[in-house]
Order: C-alpha cells, then sequence, then structure tokens
C-alpha cells in the first residue's frame, strides 16, 4: 500500500478532480466484466458503457470493488473500480517462478485489455463527469 498512500500524498490537492481509479489486479484471463464502489448516481453511466463491451462476452458491471490498492483513493473520494475476471488459475501461478505470459491465453489478455481501455477510454471523454 506504500504506494497508493505516496501518490495519495503527492496528489492531495487534485484528488477532487479524479474522475475515476481504476485496477487490474486479478490476471488477464477471461473478462466476466467490472465491479464499483462509488456513488449510486454513477452506476446508470456505467451500465451504459457495459452495454457497449457486450461483444467481447456477457460483461457484467457489480457493486463492491475489491480493489485494495486504490482503497485509499476511496476514502479521498475518488470513486474506484476493477476488471473482474474468471479467477479459476489465478493462484496456480500468481507470485511464483511460473507467473510468466506464456501462461496467458492471447484472446482472454486481448478480451480483457479492450474491456479495460474501452471503458477507460469512454469514461475519460465522456461529455459529464461520471456522479460522485
Amino acid at each position: 500500500m506504500a504506494g497508493v498512500k505516496a501518490y495519495r500524498k503527492a496528489h492531495a490537492a487534485s484528488l477532487a478532480q479524479h474522475v475515476l481509479a481504476m485496477e487490474s489486479d486479478t490476471g488477464v484471463f477471461e473478462p466476466r466484466g467490472f465491479s464499483f464502489t462509488g456513488s449510486e448516481k454513477a452506476m446508470p453511466y456505467l451500465e451504459a458503457v457495459i452495454d457497449l463491451l457486450q461483444p467481447l462476452g456477457d460483461l457484467k458491471m457489480s457493486w463492491g470493488a475489491g480493489v485494495s490498492d486504490i482503497m485509499y483513493l476511496l476514502q479521498e473520494g475518488v470513486p474506484v473500480m476493477g476488471v473482474d475476471v474468471n479467477r479459476e488459475k489465478y493462484f496456480w501461478y500468481h507470485h511464483t517462478s511460473s507467473d510468466t505470459i506464456d501462461k496467458l491465453d492471447p484472446k482472454e489478455f486481448n478480451r480483457c485489455v479492450a474491456a479495460y481501455a474501452v471503458m477507460a477510454y469512454i469514461i475519460a471523454d465522456m461529455p459529464d463527469r461520471l456522479p460522485r
């Protein structure tokens, strides 16, 4: 948590301008959607983005982002989001010497990257700010 604490301290004056903090810390396996912690008013916006992502699979938006690395930003009012994936294989390799790129399925990896990139781009480019 040292990184997020240092980030929060270094950017304390601008945290009110942060629209959303996103984390991907559960691997890049088959994407299932995103989880979110923030204002209920933001959920319709996020569900609209999820609708756009359906070509990548049956993705869902859910409450309760389990994003430990950015939770300290939530304490400052910054909404947080995590990408949800099929975690079946996550602990097969996580933090082991076998945790290498060759274990990834390129199609799952690309779908995760696409979902994450599209979500970030649309939220950042919306004409109205994501409600807090």
